[in-house]
């Protein structure tokens, strides 16, 4: 019963003031300039937004690649020094530990020790 009224009250209320409507095409075109209007502001903000963020991820990027610029450079340092190091003990194993001496006999001899340097020379002179 109350649905009843209550439908039968919005229908005379539609009929009585009716649906409101858009009743010139002068107000349809207002209202569309004004939309149009108000979406190119709302495109130049996110123009202006998209490029302040382009300018941080540019600066982001300039860090990274100057922080990555110095580790790679500090990766070079510490491989050339490891490489001299290696260098250096590989040279030390390849090159035997040997001594000259001057023997009796005059000549000149080298060996591990002088005294085996000159053992067929008849020992170290003096």
């Amino acid at each position: 019963m109350f649905r009843n009224l209550l439908i039968g009250t919005a229908i005379a209320g539609v009929m009585a003031f009716g649906i409101p409507t858009v009743t010139s095409a002068q107000e349809t075109q207002e209202t569309a300039g004004q939309h149009i209007k108000k979406a190119g502001k709302q495109v130049k903000k996110a123009g202006k937004a998209t490029g302040e963020a382009a300018k941080e991820t540019g600066k982001a990027t300039g860090q990274a690649a100057k922080k990555t610029g110095q580790v790679a450079g500090d990766a070079a340092k510490e491989t050339g020094t490891g490489t001299k190091k290696a260098a250096k003990k590989v040279g030390k194993k390849m090159t035997p530990n040997t001594t000259s001496a001057t023997c009796k006999d005059g000549t000149v001899q080298t060996g591990k020790t002088k005294t085996t340097a000159c053992a067929n020379h008849g020992g170290v002179q003096g």
